[in-house]
């Protein structure tokens, strides 16, 4: 047998023990160590909030005052110009 073949070999054993031990998993989610952790009242996933706002130095030195778009709004004929060159030529 070449070493070629032999690596072939070694590599399709190793493969077959990951899926044994892939079939072999418990598939069970993980519980933490001290069972403290809460479980969620329903299935339904909730919307993040967040309470924290940037101190005053913060907001002057990152500038979060400024507003993010600065030109004007389009006009609805100059939107439809667009949609129209882009999506309908």
């Amino acid at each position: 047998m070449s070493s070629i073949e032999q690596q072939f070999q070694l590599m399709q054993q190793q493969i077959a023990a990951l899926q044994e031990q892939l079939n072999n998993t418990n598939l069970a989610p993980m519980q933490s160590a001290d069972d403290t952790a809460t479980q969620p009242l329903h299935s339904m996933g909730t919307r993040p909030h967040y309470d924290w706002s940037p101190s005053e130095a913060l907001t002057e030195l990152m500038n979060l005052d400024a507003p993010l778009h600065t030109y004007p709004m389009l006009s609805d004929s100059e939107r439809k110009t667009i949609i129209f060159f882009f999506f309908c030529r």
